[in-house]
């Protein structure tokens, strides 16, 4: 799996670039280059694509920025051959937040746009408006005040474009936030794909009927994205079902503030629960053990123990405990009823059942034991 590099960080987030945004710059050469175009085609070519992804850039991070703004962490922007992604920790609860944070995009190239408008209607006076019109028509051709016409109507484009009532575009998350007025967030969802759906099928069919192959790139972008936020939608309303009680594992009752660490080392290096009296006291975790047993001496849990330690519930739910967990950076929490220790649940643990969560009830394998029960809880909480 390739990944992409990252080449600068703005207000404290990665902007990353896909190994396939080389497919940019070739067709750069081959279209501004040609058989005539030279050298300095080719570089107004690419300075007009500079441009142009720059502005993508500008309107992923307005939606990672009004992100931050709800405190949604924001992982990275990502660019690739056809636009950017900027990558959320999830998605917002609130319609309100999720439309503000939609439309935060399109809002900054709106701004792009109403800020160039000015200048370009100043070359027309100019130069007469016939120029806008060939330059829009053959975008190739190299003269700074292409340059500016072609960068207005990109950003144009791309408030239209994303408006669409398509996922993954930024029309299609206002729509599911506005029918979840009317119904649930799965059900909305379902609505905005099948809608999504229908897009990218006519899109195709007009690319098709025009011999324009860009039109069904992008219905395949919409078909996949929409098929791939309904699961993601389908897998966050099954984690709030689901109870983190139904898994945390048990570990022998935690370990004792008293325990040798030689003791603590049985069955292997890993995060454990201290306890004492049935009660959650600290943590042990495993990188913390195997450096302190680097260091020799005979020493005790109760020395090392962090004492700062997060605790949930039985009865909260995976998505409450997974978000707890990396807001806090922990791989590992107490589980815990009526103040008695229950259990442990680990990164590895919802990582196991993310899997069971994701993969298609048709490709699951049952099995005896633990995975078996989980498989057949899973498959009827996510029904």
């Amino acid at each position: 799996m390739m990944r992409s590099l990252t080449v600068g960080q703005i207000h404290g987030i990665d902007v990353k670039v896909h190994p396939t945004f080389g497919l940019v710059l070739l067709w750069v050469v081959y279209e501004w280059g040609g058989k005539t175009g030279g050298l300095g085609a080719v570089a107004f070519g690419l300075v007009l694509m500079t441009l142009v992804f720059a502005c993508v850039v500008l309107h992923e991070l307005g939606h990672a920025v009004m992100a931050q703004h709800f405190n949604i962490r924001v992982h990275d922007i990502t660019l690739v051959p056809i636009g950017g992604v900027a990558r959320i920790e999830q998605n917002p609860t609130v319609p309100a937040s999720e439309i503000l944070i939609a439309v935060a995009g399109p809002a900054v190239n709106v701004a792009i746009a109403v800020a160039l408008a000015p200048v370009v209607i100043l070359v027309g006076l100019v130069g007469g408006f016939d120029v806008l019109g060939t330059y829009l028509v053959e975008p190739t051709l190299a003269a700074p005040a292409g340059l500016l016409i072609y960068l207005l109507a990109m950003n144009i484009m791309l408030v239209l474009f994303n408006l669409l009532p398509a996922f993954p575009l930024d029309g299609g998350r206002v729509l599911r936030a506005t029918l979840l007025r009317y119904t649930d967030r799965e059900r909305a969802t379902s609505i905005a794909v099948v809608i999504a759906q229908v897009m990218a099928l006519l899109l195709a069919a007009v690319g098709v009927w025009l011999k324009d192959f860009g039109l069904p790139v992008i219905a395949v972008f919409i078909l996949v994205g929409a098929w791939a936020e309904s699961r993601a939608v389908r897998v966050e309303m099954a984690m709030h079902r689901l109870r983190v009680g139904q898994f945390a594992l048990w570990d022998h009752g935690g370990v004792s503030p008293a325990q040798p660490l030689t003791r603590a080392l049985t069955g292997g290096p890993r995060d454990q629960v201290v306890t004492q009296s049935g009660k959650v006291i600290g943590m042990l975790w495993r990188h913390t053990l195997l450096h302190a047993l680097n260091g020799g001496g005979d020493r005790r849990v109760g020395d090392i123990m962090d004492t700062e330690i997060p605790i949930v519930d039985v009865n909260d739910s995976l998505f409450v405990v997974q978000q707890r967990m990396n807001e806090l950076n922990r791989w590992a929490i107490a589980v815990t009823e009526d103040g008695l220790y229950r259990g442990i649940f680990t990164a590895e643990r919802f990582a196991h059942i993310y899997r069971q969560l994701t993969n298609p009830p048709e490709t699951r394998i049952a099995t005896a034991g633990f995975v078996g029960s989980v498989h057949a809880v899973l498959r009827a909480w996510i029904r």
